[in-house]
């Protein structure tokens, strides 16, 4: 799968948990949406190999 943080780029071989994925590239799960292939991941879901992942900073603000 390719994943894409801003400018910051990973590339992995196999599908993995989002909680995973997160971990592996050292961003902390609350302050980011992960969405592969156009679609919100949510928690407990496995991404798939081949996937084309793009990680957003969630906003906070009231």
């Amino acid at each position: 799968m390719e994943v894409v943080y801003g400018q910051k780029r990973w590339s992995f071989d196999r599908a993995m948990p989002l909680e995973k994925l997160v971990e592996e590239t050292g961003l902390r799960r609350e302050a980011v949406l992960v969405m592969a292939d156009g679609r919100l991941i949510r928690e407990g879901e496995t991404i798939p190999v081949g996937s084309k992942v793009l990680i957003i900073s969630a906003a906070n603000g009231g």
